[in-house]
């Protein structure tokens, strides 16, 4: 699993860098990559507190009582809404339908990641 966030974790960035290029060499598709680098942002932290609520649950499950509770789905909706609400609020500088895109993302990278790293391991190289 561990294998597989790494791995993500390098797609993000590069999807990030893309993005970042993107804005500086097309003028007029800066709004679309502000709002794919606001989205993707959004979605890589509800992956950070997606995983943290897995381990919280695997604590859970082997009997050992954590620490303490987060908010749950209430904090990735949230986040999602934050980012929404920046896209909508300032329309001239980060596009609205790029930023909902975007913050989908992130569970496909995941997705493909995996099944990259899947294949990997079959095949026996790495």
């Amino acid at each position: 699993m561990n294998e597989v966030l790494k791995m993500t974790k390098s797609a993000i960035l590069l999807l990030l860098a893309l993005c970042l290029l993107l804005w500086a060499l097309l003028p007029d598709w800066r709004t679309v990559a502000v709002g794919c680098m606001l989205g993707i942002a959004a979605g890589s932290f509800n992956t950070v507190l997606l995983r943290r609520r897995v381990e919280w649950i695997g604590v859970m499950a082997q009997g050992d009582k954590p620490k303490k509770a987060s908010v749950g789905m209430a904090g990735r909706l949230a986040m999602v809404l934050l980012a929404v609400m920046i896209a909508y609020r300032y329309p001239e500088y980060v596009s609205l339908p790029a930023t909902l895109a975007s913050c989908f993302a992130v569970p496909f990278v995941i997705l493909v990641c995996a099944f990259f790293m899947l294949r990997r391991q079959r095949s026996g190289k790495g």
